[in-house]
């Protein structure tokens, strides 16, 4: 598939956000095959969503452009909330107590968020983008359980609290960069 070992950590990155995100093809569940048709798909699904728009056909790229061409991709869908496709990962994972607990809202206005009823508020959109940004950094290392107990440890990265108390305390999203990089440094 790939024509590099930093093509492929990429395209492995790439296909963990899709996963956490909601960009995973709908017929893409359990065991996949990593590979350009699956990549071009999640980059179609991606553009969908009106992110990464101009982001070429990766059939055609090789070594360095293919590996500039996930780098920008996975940026692009790190900067962009996709709370539509990013609200069934996050509740299956973490459940909706303590998935509302992180974002600071209660469990109804959750579900109706979740459910399209209510369009998600920009404060809880990054809240819970950022989430999904650590749940790809930490699927890779924890099981689920393993995953719900990190939010609530305390960490020496974070000036000794844990994720769900900074997660809670942000202000913006700029804030919970030092929480999302320590999970995805744990990424195995």
């Amino acid at each position: 598939m790939a024509t590099s070992p930093a093509a492929t950590s990429l395209a492995l990155h790439l296909l963990i956000r899709a996963q956490v995100m909601g960009y995973l093809p709908a017929d893409a569940q359990g065991t996949v095959v990593l590979d350009l048709e699956l990549l071009n798909r999640i980059c179609a699904n991606v553009a969908a969503a009106g992110v990464a728009t101009r982001s070429v056909s990766l059939h055609r790229l090789r070594g360095e452009k293919m590996e500039e061409a996930l780098r920008a991709i996975i940026e692009a869908v790190d900067r962009s909330p996709n709370p539509a496709g990013e609200w069934g990962p996050a509740r299956q994972v973490l459940g909706d107590e303590l998935l509302a607990g992180l974002l600071g809202i209660s469990e109804s206005s959750l579900r109706r968020y979740a459910g399209g009823e209510r369009a998600t508020p920009d404060e809880v959109a990054w809240r819970l983008h950022g989430i999904a940004r650590m749940l790809a950094g930490l699927l890779g290392s924890f099981n689920e359980y393993g995953v719900r107990r990190w939010f609530g440890r305390p960490v020496v990265q974070l000036g000794g609290e844990p994720p769900a108390t900074v997660i809670r305390a942000a202000e913006s999203e700029d804030e919970l960069e030092p929480a999302i990089a320590f999970a995805m440094s744990l990424a195995g």
